[in-house]
């Protein structure tokens, strides 16, 4: 159905400016045909045979013009000025070189056009003196050359539009396929760096397991019931490294990043000290808690810090009056609110990268981000990440 469409579409298309042309062709035969009949040409002294090839060459003219222009063109101004010299008036012949010259500026050079032009303007201006016998400077003669140029400047003005048109179109298009390319080379380096910190708090827990492994090994061979905490620390630390494998499949770190941050990584136990650097730069930051506050997978505890300085950042520049944090725990998750003023007015689109991290963070510890304009002026933040408490995990 659909490449049947496309055809029909497409048919339609190439068919529409033959169906144009044909109607022009029509109502200028109609038109000259009847003022031929009906005798207004011979009050003029013009013969209605003279008359009736006019009015069919000018409709062949115009029928041809968009094809043809210059052939067209050529023919119509010969006649034109063999029916002046000859002292008969050919309004429908003066009609098919008006049109032939504006189809001729749309699609070729200005030299081409003006050349064209003033030999048409010229050729009628002296056809017009030599076949009534009036002054050269008689307005019914000057209007040849005022029919051309006129013919010409149009078609050139509409020709030049539509290139103005398709250039703007075209920049667009780049622009859109530019911030295309920009939105996904952000994504690709947020998940490089994500994968960094996750590469980072793998090692971190493997390193536990590696000292206590060591520890372990040293007890059991002098005071076996001294082994017990060594081998508990690392069946929770290699519990946790098997979690965070799996945020970290099919994200690669690129070589040449430079050795990784082996320091902890920063986790919701810091927000004090991250709202207060923000209270610091003038951000009125109100923090509140909900719920149990319980340990975190590093990776969500990791993945929900940077969310909420994302969040204070946007709102430290976009936002206005204070930022509302909330963190609040259930049996099952943990949510994290922001929620700040923004000022009236027009919206402030921002580049929209600082939502992408967020939700890129939010998605490699299982988590989602949304964010809106509410109904009360305000912009607002939700993440909202897995954290079930130890009694709702599996064993």
């Amino acid at each position: 159905m659909v490449p049947g469409r496309v055809r029909t579409v497409a048919l339609m298309q190439s068919v529409r400016p033959w169906l144009k042309d044909l109607l022009a062709a029509v109502a200028v035969a109609a038109v000259a045909g009847t003022g031929a009949l009906t005798g207004a040409g011979t009050e003029l002294g013009v013969p209605l045979a003279a008359d009736l090839s006019a009015a069919g060459l000018a409709a062949v003219a115009v029928g041809f013009s968009r094809v043809l222009p210059a052939p067209v063109l050529v023919l119509s101004a010969v006649a034109e000025i063999g029916y002046l010299v000859a002292g008969w008036s050919a309004p429908a012949l003066i009609v098919a070189v008006t049109v032939a010259l504006y189809r001729l500026a749309m699609h070729h050079s200005p030299r081409v056009t003006w050349t064209l032009a003033i030999v048409c303007g010229i050729g009628g201006w002296a056809g017009s003196v030599l076949g009534t016998r009036a002054g050269w400077w008689m307005l019914p003669s000057l209007s040849y050359l005022a029919w051309a140029g006129m013919a010409a400047a149009a078609g050139y003005a509409v020709r030049n539009r539509r290139a103005y048109i398709a250039e703007v179109e075209e920049r667009a298009r780049r622009v859109e396929r530019d911030r295309e390319d920009e939105v996904r080379r952000r994504v690709a380096d947020e998940r490089l760096r994500i994968a960094r910190e996750l590469h980072d708090v793998v090692a971190h827990h493997i390193a536990v397991i590696n000292v206590q492994s060591g520890a372990a090994t040293y007890a059991l061979t002098r005071r076996p019931e001294a082994a017990t905490a060594p081998l508990a620390h690392i069946r929770r630390a290699s519990a946790t490294v098997l979690k965070e494998l799996t945020s970290i499949v099919g994200l690669h770190r690129q070589p040449g990043d430079g050795e990784p941050d082996h320091q902890p990584h920063p986790g919701l136990d810091r927000l004090p000290a991250l709202i207060e650097s923000f209270a610091a730069t003038g951000v009125d930051v109100r923090l509140t808690r909900l719920g149990d506050t319980r340990t975190l997978p590093a990776v969500t505890d990791l993945a929900a810090y940077r969310i909420v300085q994302e969040g204070l950042t946007n709102a430290r520049k976009h936002g206005t009056g204070p930022v509302r944090v909330t963190v609040t725990f259930t049996r099952t998750e943990l949510s994290l609110d922001l929620t700040n003023g923004v000022p009236p007015g027009p919206r402030s689109q921002g580049s929209g990268y600082g939502l992408i991290g967020m939700r890129e963070r939010a998605a490699a510890a299982g988590g989602t981000v949304d964010a809106s304009f509410t109904t009360d002026d305000e912009f607002a933040v939700r993440a909202v990440f897995p954290a079930p408490a130890r009694s709702e995990e599996q064993p």
